[in-house]
């Protein structure tokens, strides 16, 4: 019973009321002060009894491992997908190629992230980060349509991404 409280209570502090996400360094607005706001006619009151210091620590993001910062932006490092573009391992001419299709990519889709990988011997090409498989297939077709001569070597692979936090 004690262990289902903790995870509403975890879930309550992790959700706003409607669903939307809290943003994990809002210095303004906490879980907490949405329960202490008046209640609406008809709706009940929460109380919750706790330590400050569980008050403090709630909503204050943690540096671990799989948190990268770069340029002023915070990123999750999670596993997630990514579509595969181009696999070559000709040593003259598998970057020029990688590159070459990455700018072609960029000017097509400037919002989506592309990663030229060197793993040798093989020059890789990735486009985006996406969480589920069904939002990398949509890319997936848009990236087969874009370069239908590559159609057949172009897939999804599951690889750890970046997602943006801030």
């Amino acid at each position: 019973m004690k262990h289902r409280f903790l995870s509403i209570l975890f879930m309550s502090a992790v959700m706003l009321p409607g669903g939307h996400i809290v943003c994990a360094q809002s210095p303004y607005f906490s879980i907490f002060d949405s329960f202490e706001r008046p209640p609406k006619p008809g709706a009940g009151i929460v109380v919750i009894h706790q330590p400050e210091s569980l008050r403090q620590f709630v909503g204050t993001r943690i540096d671990s491992e799989n948190i990268d910062v770069e340029n002023g932006k915070t990123y999750l490092i999670t596993e997630g997908y990514r579509v595969q573009v181009y696999s070559g391992n000709n040593p003259r001419t598998s970057k020029g190629d990688a590159t070459d299709k990455q700018h072609k990519i960029n000017e097509l889709y400037p919002d989506i992230k592309t990663y030229v990988v060197y793993n040798a011997p093989f020059w890789k090409l990735y486009a985006g980060d996406y969480r589920s498989y069904e939002e990398a297939s949509h890319m997936l077709r848009s990236l087969r349509e874009a370069f239908p001569q590559n159609k057949k070597e172009i897939y999804i692979i599951e690889d750890k991404i970046r997602l943006l936090l801030d």
